[in-house]
């Protein structure tokens, strides 16, 4: 079946490469094609991104995704973008953020897998609701070598889908399984040999859409919910020891394979000189003609400047622009509440504050929002018998919070978090 290109969709925008490319088939199927064969199509955030947005817009449609060149799916995430900022979060949560989105769409994902699965793509195969694979392709998530803990939750779809054995075997003993043996297993739907592949892909997508779309939603969507959800405070506790991990594996990627060092300390990773950084944003943002990144940018070099010129003595270091930027988005948040009491008159100054914390929190240390937070206060409490104590409790409280998660607490929502626990218990 003819594939006809949607131009805009994917490939390349403003200039970029995105790394997927959308093409409509003659029977309305979409299909998105991974197509940088020559680095065996690996994930980067902005392909990533690209798959969030369009998930999006999806009303009904099968979606065949399927990687190009017909000798890797995906290679998995771009090791090459490991240094890129996630918008203050650990590295792969680009990756989450697609899985997120391509299981909440209202379209029926099929993984046309006539290539090998690695990393990311075993995953983005998993987020899939049907999957059919060449026979001699192999399905290996190289995690536990590079030393990176997976997410919790991706965790939970591999084994929803694996089963138990194979997700151990693939994510703790770093085997390959072979597409026959997770066919054997359930883990994908249709396994064919690479001559048959094609008419096997076209039988699957046929029965699908001949499926009412009301009947073929009802039924997807209860089998979306039922891989199980991961606790909240197994979540956070997973998090703490997995940005660690990826301290680590960084040191150890950039001594073995030259990888930039980490642009961002908010990636709970050894950070570069900020000021350098910064450079390199503007100058990219000359480039793109970016304003509203250049105004940012050109105000906080404002305020490195005066500070430096200040008299004080300060020295120009990641300590200090870390110093100036923490003080403007407090500044920043502080503003928002003004901007709501408005009325339509704040709601520009709130789009033009937003894109401003966006930009600087990237910069700052990973912070646990308020339902991590809790988590951690109420299992401090209960370990430390504080439950009952009330308000007399949360000094001591705050003291272990600060003592053993200052990097990774934000001091404003911990003291209401705190306060509200300590009177509940």
């Amino acid at each position: 079946m003819t594939a006809i290109p949607l131009g805009i969709r994917g490939g390349i925008r403003g200039g970029i490469r995105l790394g997927i490319r959308e093409s409509l088939r003659a029977d309305s199927v979409l299909v998105w094609t991974l197509c940088d064969p020559a680095r065996s199509n690996p994930v980067s955030p902005m392909t990533l991104r690209w798959m969030v947005e369009r998930a999006a817009q999806l009303s009904g449609e099968v979606v065949v995704l399927r990687g190009e060149g017909r000798r890797v799916f995906c290679a998995g995430f771009d090791l090459a973008a490991l240094a890129d900022d996630a918008g203050g979060q650990l590295p792969d949560a680009p990756l989450a953020a697609a899985v997120t989105a391509m299981r909440a769409a209202d379209a029926t994902f099929v993984a046309a897998l006539d290539g090998h699965a690695v990393g990311a793509g075993v995953e983005l195969a998993c987020a899939c609701d049907v999957r059919l694979a060449r026979r001699d392709i192999t399905f290996e998530v190289p995690a536990a070598r590079l030393g990176v803990i997976y997410r919790a939750q991706g965790l939970a779809l591999l084994q929803h889908t694996f089963g138990h054995a194979l997700v151990r075997r693939l994510v703790l003993l770093g085997e390959r399984i072979g597409a026959q043996e997770a066919y054997d297993r359930g883990a994908i739907e249709r396994v064919a040999d690479a001559a048959d592949f094609e008419a096997t892909l076209e039988d699957v997508v046929h029965r699908l859409r001949s499926t009412p779309h009301h009947a073929r939603r009802g039924n997807r969507d209860v089998l979306r919910q039922m891989v199980p959800e991961i606790p909240v405070l197994a979540r956070t506790e997973h998090e703490l020891r997995r940005a660690q991990a990826f301290a680590e594996a960084r040191l150890r990627l950039q001594s073995s394979s030259g990888l930039p060092k980490a642009r961002a300390p908010g990636l709970g990773l050894p950070p570069m000189a900020i000021k350098d950084e910064i450079d390199a944003r503007q100058k990219q943002a000359r480039r793109d003609r970016d304003e509203v990144t250049l105004n940012i940018i050109g105000m906080l070099k404002n305020r490195v400047l005066t500070e430096l010129k200040s008299g004080a003595g300060v020295v120009e270091d990641d300590a200090l622009w870390l110093a100036m930027i923490g003080a403007y988005v407090k500044q920043l948040r502080k503003s928002i509440p003004e901007f709501e009491r408005a009325g339509e008159r704040g709601k520009q100054a709130i789009l033009e504050v937003t894109a401003e914390l966006k930009f600087c929190e990237q910069f700052l240390p990973t912070r646990l929002d308020e339902a991590a937070t809790e988590a951690l206060v109420r299992t401090l409490v209960g370990n430390n018998g504080l439950a009952g104590q009330g308000a007399k409790a949360s000094g001591r409280v705050m003291g272990m919070l600060m003592k053993e998660h200052k990097d990774v607490i934000d001091g404003e929502i911990a003291r209401v978090v705190v306060a509200r626990v300590l009177a509940e218990t």
